[in-house]
């Protein structure tokens, strides 16, 4: 009998739709900052509040909510993750005071919360021996539905006005809702314990490890969400070769990423990721010595393609070392400390590049993944040796 194509698994093309309409939701604000700005006149600090509620809220959400899916709720996460995806959306078209937009973008930031672990401990689930293919692909297309936002938005608010991106994007949200709850998803294992937060994972070595190597990749994103106009912009680059840029990025990633979760089924998913690690350490540290903006937008594309390969083999990884029915809770618990790392990267960034330049603060980023991962491997170290080296009688 020849092997059966398990690609198209209950659910899954919908789970795929609705995991864009989510990136978009969240990403649209990001090319309308400077135009809520202008339209309803709030401060400079106003910006960091909206951008900062979404990401504080996802934080939050992810620790305490994901653990949800693990006790048999997991389609319920994912639909209320687009139902927040869509309110929010539609709280932005109709806010125009700063407290306004900001409970919309913690509205919309929820969605993450929700939907993100639990689609992916779904993705997970659905075929053991393809679990980075499946992951890869899932973030292969959250990336593009991420980088599809601005997009939509930068096209739209001219013609339109502020207020219609929100909801073009909160109509992509209904959508994917209303075919989505039609969908018999599978259900990840249910824990005999599942009422616990993710935190009390880290006591498991490898769930050290995991988290580890996701938020090493991801201490570079922090950092380019906070500097890397203002570093692109210092170098002559325009507005519209700054966005292109953000595209060379997401396009290989949305293109590869797939492949990179094959390979981590095929290789290990441990060894693929670091294997992303080695090559992203000097990626990340050879940014600050450019100074051509075409060179520069040339390596977003060697950085996509890198992170492509890394990305789905460290949630790969996560997923692999969770214990039996904690896997939405794994997944919680790796992007919430992802959102802390990359928290952390961008407050520090702006000041270490204001200070010292551009070479301190990509070399101090290129620094920080490559301590991550040694850390990293050196737990997985330890705890192989420990289950693998017996004591003598």
């Amino acid at each position: 009998m020849g092997r059966v194509d398990r690609s198209a698994a209950p659910g899954w093309i919908a789970l795929l739709l609705a995991t864009a309409s989510v990136g978009i939701a969240n990403s649209v604000v990001f090319s309308l900052l400077s135009d809520l700005q202008d339209s309803y006149g709030f401060g400079d600090a106003g910006l960091g509040f909206i951008a900062g509620a979404g990401m504080a809220v996802g934080f939050v959400s992810q620790l305490v909510l994901a653990p949800f899916a693990d006790r048999g709720h997991s389609k319920r996460l994912l639909l209320g993750g687009l139902v927040a995806a869509l309110a929010g959306s539609v709280m932005f078209a109709a806010s125009s005071t700063l407290i306004g937009l900001v409970i919309a973008r913690a509205i919309v930031g929820l969605s993450n919360g929700l939907f993100l672990p639990a689609a992916r401990a779904i993705a997970a689930s659905m075929s053991p021996d393809r679990v980075g293919e499946r992951l890869g692909t899932l973030g292969g297309v959250e990336l593009a539905g991420f980088v599809t936002g601005p997009v939509v938005g930068a096209v739209l608010v001219g013609p339109l006005g502020v207020r219609w991106p929100f909801l073009v994007c909160g109509m992509f949200a209904l959508v994917a809702l209303l075919a989505l709850a039609r969908q018999q998803l599978p259900s990840p294992p249910i824990a005999a314990q599942a009422s616990r937060l993710s935190l009390d994972l880290l006591r498991v070595r490898e769930m050290q490890v995991g988290v580890l190597l996701t938020m090493a990749l991801f201490f570079p994103v922090g950092m380019y969400d906070a500097i890397l106009d203002r570093y692109m912009t210092d170098r002559g680059a325009s507005n519209v070769l700054i966005g292109i840029g953000f595209l060379m990025y997401g396009i290989p990633f949305a293109l590869l990423a797939t492949t990179g979760g094959r390979l981590a089924d095929r290789h290990g998913a441990y060894r693929m990721s670091m294997v992303s690690l080695v090559l992203v350490v000097p990626l990340t540290a050879v940014y600050g010595l450019l100074t051509a903006p075409l060179l520069i937008a040339s390596l977003f594309a060697v950085e996509g393609s890198v992170q492509a390969l890394g990305v789905p083999a460290t949630q790969a990884y996560v997923a692999q070392s969770a214990p039996h029915g904690r896997a939405s809770a794994a997944q919680g618990l790796s992007g919430a400390m992802n959102l802390l790392g990359g928290t952390v990267s961008a407050v520090a960034a702006p000041a270490i590049y204001g200070a010292w330049g551009a070479a301190a603060v990509f070399g101090a980023a290129g620094a920080l993944v490559g301590v991550a991962g040694v850390v990293a491997a050196s737990i997985h170290r330890g705890s192989v040796l420990t289950t693998t080296v017996q004591p003598q009688p």
